[in-house]
C-alpha cells in the first residue's frame, strides 16, 4: 500500500498485489513472437508469455527504412513467427490481450528516452524560458542514436541532474539490448519497477516533507533510487519503527485505514449535509448527489447550487 498524505488528509491510495504481476505490466518490454497476422483487423497476435496473446496495431508497427508508414500494410511488415522486441502499453481486461507498441520508450525521473528514435521534445507544460534553458542542455546530454522527451518534473533541475537521468537510462537500454540479443521469445526483457518506486518516479520532489517506509528492503530499496536521481532529497526517505508509536502499524499511526473506509463507503457524506451515493458498473461509475440535510435557506435553485459545489 502507497498512501499520499497531504498535512493529515489523504488523498492519493495505491494497491500493488503479487497476483498483479500477470496483469499489471504496462511499460514491460518483451521480445516477442507474431503468431499471426490478420490484415482485416490491421492487427497482429504476439506471444509474449501472457495467458492471452497480445495485439498489435498496425499504427504500433515499426516500419522499415524507406518505407513510408501511412502506406505500409501491416502484412507486408510482420509475419508469423517472426521475433520483435515490443512494450505494453495497455494491460489485459477480462478476455482482452495486452495493447503492444514496436516503439519502445523508456520513463526515468526528469526524461524519457526513446530509443533508436530522432523524437526530440519537451514538456509544453513547462514556460519558454525554462524550455529554452532545458534546450540548451539537452543538446549536450543527448545520447547518439536515440530520441529524448523532457518531463514537467524536469523543470529548474541542473544540468548534473538531467545528465545522470539520462546515462540511466542509456545504460538501461543497452543492457535491455544485451538481454534482446541471446533471448529466446518469448521472454520479458524489462520489467517495470514495483508500484512504490513508481510512485517515487512520478510524484516525490522538494515539495514532499518525506517519505515513510515500515520494511526494511523497500527503505534500502527506495534510498538508493533516490540517491541515483535527487541526491539531496534522500535524507527525507525514512524508516518507520512501531516501538517508537507504541507498536500501532504505520497506517493506524497515520489514521489512513479510517479515511479509506470513509472514501471506499457506496455512501459519502459531504461538509455541507447533502452525500454522494457511488455506484460501479462495468460500462461507467454512476455519483448520485443529494441535497439530505443540507435544506439551505433562500430558494431550491441556490440550495442545490450549493451542494453541488
Amino acid at each position: 500500500h502507497v498512501a499520499v498524505l497531504e498535512g493529515r488528509q489523504l488523498i492519493e491510495h495505491y494497491v500493488s498485489r503479487h497476483a498483479d504481476d500477470v496483469s499489471q505490466i504496462h511499460g514491460n518490454i518483451y521480445m516477442g513472437r507474431v503468431e499471426n497476422v490478420l490484415p482485416g483487423m490491421e492487427a497482429a497476435f504476439v506471444d509474449i508469455a501472457t495467458p492471452k496473446n497480445a495485439v498489435l496495431y498496425r499504427s504500433d508497427v515499426t516500419v522499415p527504412d524507406g518505407q513510408s508508414k501511412r502506406n505500409a500494410r501491416i502484412e507486408d511488415v510482420l509475419k508469423a513467427r517472426q521475433l520483435i522486441l515490443c512494450q505494453v502499453t495497455k494491460n489485459p481486461i477480462a478476455h482482452k490481450g495486452a495493447r503492444l507498441t514496436q516503439e519502445v520508450s523508456l520513463p526515468g525521473r526528469f526524461v524519457v528516452l526513446v530509443p533508436n528514435s530522432t523524437t526530440y521534445g519537451i514538456s509544453k507544460r513547462l514556460p519558454d524560458n525554462e524550455r529554452k534553458r532545458l534546450r540548451n542542455v539537452l543538446d549536450k546530454v543527448r545520447p547518439a542514436g536515440h530520441g529524448l522527451i523532457v518531463r514537467t518534473a524536469a523543470e529548474g533541475i541542473s544540468a548534473e541532474e538531467l545528465e545522470r537521468d539520462v546515462q540511466r537510462l542509456a545504460t538501461q537500454w543497452s543492457q535491455i539490448e544485451e538481454l534482446a540479443a541471446r533471448s529466446q521469445a518469448p521472454a520479458l526483457l524489462y520489467q517495470e519497477p514495483d508500484m512504490a518506486v513508481r510512485v517515487i518516479r512520478e510524484e516525490f520532489n522538494q515539495d514532499y516533507r518525506q517519505v515513510v517506509i515500515d520494511d526494511d528492503h523497500l527503505y534500502e530499496e527506495v534510498r538508493d533510487y533516490v540517491r541515483s536521481i535527487s541526491p539531496a532529497l534522500v535524507e527525507r526517505v525514512e524508516r518507520y519503527d512501531p516501538e517508537v508509536h507504541g507498536g500501532l502499524p504505520i497506517f493506524e499511526t497515520h489514521h489512513v485505514h479510517e479515511q479509506l473506509h470513509k472514501a471506499l463507503d457506496r455512501k459519502v457524506w459531504l461538509p455541507s449535509g447533502g452525500s454522494l451515493n457511488i455506484e460501479r458498473t462495468e460500462a461507467l461509475t454512476v455519483i448520485d448527489v443529494n441535497t439530505g440535510k443540507n435544506v439551505g435557506k433562500s430558494s431550491l435553485e441556490e440550495t442545490v447550487f450549493r451542494n453541488n459545489l
